[in-house]
């Protein structure tokens, strides 16, 4: 099966990583996708790299997770 490809990808996912962040509930969801590939085995650094995060973010969502659970994702009051 031939590969498929997506014009213009660079510009794409900038913008669906705009997207992404647009809504709380999605960026839920985003945290979620990477504790779910952190789970199957690959690195903060990859997981990071593949969803256009900083690695130390993805670990802040594992530590998060691993202490507090599903709780720890969802976005709770920010200082500043």
């Amino acid at each position: 099966m031939k590969p498929l490809t997506i014009a213009d990808s660079a510009t794409i996912i900038l913008g669906l990583q705009d997207e992404i962040r647009r809504t709380e509930e999605s960026r839920y969801d985003h945290r979620l996708h990477g504790v779910l590939l952190v789970a199957h085995g690959m690195t903060c650094p990859e997981v990071a790299a593949l969803l256009g995060d900083a690695p130390r973010t993805v670990e802040y969502w594992i530590r998060g997770f691993e202490e507090n659970g599903l709780a720890a994702l969802r976005e709770g009051e920010r200082s500043g």
